[in-house]
């Protein structure tokens, strides 16, 4: 069966909408009025995600896994012959990221027009379901590559050709300063600077578009465990080292710590030997370049 246009309109615009607060929910309003059933859903597993369960109406449908991966795909079921009671059709179609399932449950029989409604639908549903799998799994990476650059301490903004933000952080810089950095890019240079930013040329967006970059608070969780992990150090040497890592003397840092120079002094030379390192510099560089400036 072919889709009306009525139903391509009304059905297959829902379906492929993104950016609903509940997944499919529009899509399977307009697929309760369109059968007249009391509840429609659809059912989605993949190896990532696991089982997952969109469903518009009264919620009363249940489908054991057991049965639904038992289930041909591309064939329209009803639910007698699933063992589910009541009046009820349920399809399986297979896209790339898992199995989806698509179900109409009513009190009154679904005709042989319901089902060939389903058997056009499923397709579309498998690909709606990819579509949102490949969503979730780019702002599962947009986050976390946001989570790593909180904890580096680098923000970003996305600038136009005019210098105006596009996506990302508040800069903090002036308009003109901004216009420089675009300017600057569109020359085709390949990296600007204005005030306390520079910019670098967005990738795809050629030379109307610029990626701005700055620093901001770094959101460290633990550096002093990290670098003691890094290196097998104690807590006191790893907190010397972090210390002197951020600028300490060995007095500063005896004093912030609540010990003795004499004994900050002891934990530093166990540190320098611990490390291999030659001096504050040495550590320095090492705590620096190490595991402890991404924790």
């Amino acid at each position: 069966m072919d889709l009306s246009r009525v139903d391509q309109a009304e059905l297959l615009t829902a379906l492929y909408s993104i950016g609903e607060t509940t997944r499919f929910s529009a899509f399977l309003e307009r697929l309760q009025r369109r059968t007249r059933a009391v509840e429609t859903f659809v059912i989605e597993w993949s190896e990532l995600d696991g089982w997952r369960s969109s469903r518009h109406g009264r919620q009363e449908a249940v489908l054991p896994p057991d049965g639904l991966r038992a289930l041909r795909a591309g064939r329209v079921y009803d639910f007698s012959e699933i063992g589910v009671g009541g009046a009820g059709k349920v399809i399986r179609s297979q896209g790339a990221s898992g199995d989806v399932w698509l179900g109409v449950r009513g009190g009154a029989s679904f005709d042989a027009a319901d089902g060939a409604l389903l058997a056009a639908l499923s397709p579309h549903v498998a690909i709606a379901s990819d579509n949102h799998a490949r969503l979730a799994a780019m702002q599962r990476d947009l986050a976390a590559a946001q989570l790593a650059l909180d904890r580096a301490g680098v923000g970003w903004t996305r600038l136009d050709r005019q210098g105006e933000r596009q996506a990302g952080m508040p800069p903090p810089a002036s308009p003109r300063q901004r216009a420089a950095l675009a300017d600057g890019i569109a020359a085709g240079t390949p990296i600007a600077a204005a005030g306390q930013m520079v910019a670098v040329p967005f990738p795809d967006g050629g030379s109307d578009v610029s990626l701005a970059l700055f620093r901001t608070e770094a959101r460290a969780i633990d550096r002093v465990a990290a670098f003691a992990a890094a290196f097998e150090l104690t807590r006191a040497e790893a907190r010397i080292g972090a210390a002197i890592a951020t600028g300490a003397s060995i007095a500063e840092a005896a004093s912030g710590l609540g010990i003795t120079e004499q004994t900050a002094r002891y934990y530093t030379k166990r540190l320098f030997a611990a490390t291999d390192t030659r001096g504050q510099p040495d550590l320095v560089r090492l705590f620096w370049t190490s595991i402890a400036a991404l924790a």
